[in-house]
């Protein structure tokens, strides 16, 4: 698929209500490649908010990915961005999975001994994920 091509459908894409998803040519870095920002709403989900049911709220949170197009269609190209999509729903869900009384995560992704748990790669923190 041509990179304009990719960037024209990725960038017709809806999800959730208060998603939005764009891409742009990413060709001058990576041959054939486009950069596909998420931008979402999300509760903040440090520990000390669990007990009272996530009351803080961010319209800005965001994750951005390279996606190789060159070789796609374009059903091919939405699977590839919705794997993406999937990465952002589950990296938020091993922040919110809690263990009651103390609402320990035991996968908190931004956590080495969360990261350890799931059995991500060494050193690998892929989620572009803010």
């Amino acid at each position: 698929m041509e990179v304009k091509s990719a960037v024209q459908l990725v960038n017709q894409l809806q999800y959730k209500p208060g998603w939005t998803i764009e891409a742009e040519d990413n060709t001058k870095r990576f041959e054939g490649t486009v950069t596909v920002k998420f931008v979402f709403p999300a509760y903040h989900s440090e520990r000390n908010f669990a007990e009272e049911g996530y009351p803080r709220f961010t319209e800005g949170s965001w994750a951005e990915f390279r996606i190789i197009v060159a070789d796609c269609d374009d059903a091919e190209l939405y699977r590839r961005v919705l794997g993406k999509i999937m990465e952002i729903e589950l990296h938020e869900a091993r922040e919110f999975l809690r263990v009651l009384p103390t609402y320990w995560a035991p996968f908190h992704p931004h956590r080495v001994d969360g990261m350890k748990r799931w059995g991500d790669s060494e050193g690998d923190l892929s989620y572009g994920i803010v």
